[in-house]
């Protein structure tokens, strides 16, 4: 018993001195999914958002004030345009399941409803209807690494609201690692939501 006790320690510590060097490392560590909930079951990130993508644990900085403004507010449009058609997340988890998995948390999520579906269980890809990224610090990344990810894991659709430039990136019908079919709105253009039309600028 105590053996087995020292060799749970051991990785344990072993996990920890992994997580603390990803700090310091010139060359990031890459993670596997287990690892990445060994870390967050040892509270390694606590109070903190992190995503694991593509091997790499990202930790999510502050928001500044027009992305945060921006979130609420589509949160607030999205939920009163569709009502029970879609349950609308916003910055909570998902899995995405394509190999290897990993772990995001995109600023609104269109999931399959009902949200008592997600009580004790993460929603994964699978759930996952349409995702918004309200972009500005995380730009490149959002237009790279995550358009890439969603793809793969065959979400329907994804927006890319760009704060920099106030355009909607809308992408549709994945196919393998990227997006068929995609098209950039300005102030004023609608997009087609569900049968409706959304006012996306805020």
């Amino acid at each position: 018993m105590t053996q087995v006790l020292e060799q749970n320690l051991t990785s344990d510590l072993i996990i920890r001195q992994q997580a603390l060097s990803l700090s310091s490392a010139d060359k990031p560590r890459k993670f596997s999914f287990t690892e990445f909930e060994q870390i967050s079951d040892l509270e390694m990130f606590a109070d903190q958002h992190v995503e694991l993508l593509n091997g790499e644990i990202t930790v999510k900085g502050m928001q500044s004030p027009r992305h945060a403004y921006a979130v609420q507010t589509l949160d607030e449009i999205l939920k009163e345009l569709l009502g029970k058609k879609a349950t609308v997340a916003v910055q909570l988890p998902c899995i995405l399941l394509s190999p290897p998995p990993d772990f995001v948390e995109p600023d609104i999520a269109l999931r399959i409803p009902p949200r008592s579906r997600y009580a004790s269980e993460n929603a994964t890809s699978a759930d996952t209807l349409l995702v918004i990224e309200i972009s500005d610090k995380t730009l490149h990344r959002d237009q790279t690494d995550k358009l890439e990810a969603y793809a793969r894991n065959a979400i329907p659709e994804y927006w890319i609201y760009n704060l920099h430039n106030n355009t909607l990136e809308v992408h549709q019908k994945p196919r393998d690692n990227l997006y068929t079919l995609s098209r950039v709105l300005h102030p004023d253009e609608a997009a087609p939501i569900m049968g409706h039309s959304l006012e996306w600028w805020v």
